[in-house]
């Protein structure tokens, strides 16, 4: 009997210590392309071309571990989480893009261990990659750069790298 507790209680230890040592994996993206018909629109939906992109996204982070969706409120960042959400069977959640800082904390304690998805803006991708401790891997994103995917990697010590990749179709 105490040889089975001995090992039941090592088990815990090394699950718990293995968890410990898991790093944050956190995909970012900047929304798909949003229709540009009506400039006084400040909330506007994917045009044909985002919703394809965001269908793409899905199919690139399919084999992905993804716990957790953020976006901002709007319509173009939501509406590009939307196939993965379904794909994966998981919520969209909110974050609040004003107040970096904040969500960046709250997101981080959420999620420690676990692989994520944020989508922002081409204002605010970057500046969420810094607010997680990440740094940037470029300097900026252009207004018509919607293929940038980025991988903010969180190690247990508080290490971090950031790579940048693409998918789907070039911009």
């Amino acid at each position: 009997m105490k040889t089975r507790i001995s090992l039941l209680l090592l088990f815990i230890s090394l699950t718990v210590f293995a968890q410990s040592k898991t790093p944050t994996t956190i995909y970012l993206v900047r929304h798909a392309e949003k229709m540009t018909n009506d400039p006084a629109e400040t909330n506007p939906s994917l045009s044909s071309k985002g919703t394809d992109r965001a269908i793409e996204l899905a199919q690139t982070l399919k084999d992905s571990p993804i716990s957790t969706i953020y976006t901002t409120d709007t319509n173009r960042t939501w509406s590009t989480a939307a196939p993965t959400s379904e794909y994966k069977g998981i919520d969209i959640l909110k974050y609040d893009a004003k107040n970096l800082n904040v969500a960046a904390t709250t997101i981080l304690k959420e999620n420690k261990g676990k692989t994520i998805l944020i989508i922002g803006h081409s204002n605010t991708v970057l500046e969420t990659i810094e607010a997680l401790g990440g740094k940037r891997p470029i300097e900026n994103i252009g207004d018509l750069d919607y293929n940038n995917l980025f991988l903010l990697v969180i190690n247990s010590d508080g290490t971090t790298t950031t790579t940048l990749t693409k998918y789907g179709a070039a911009n």
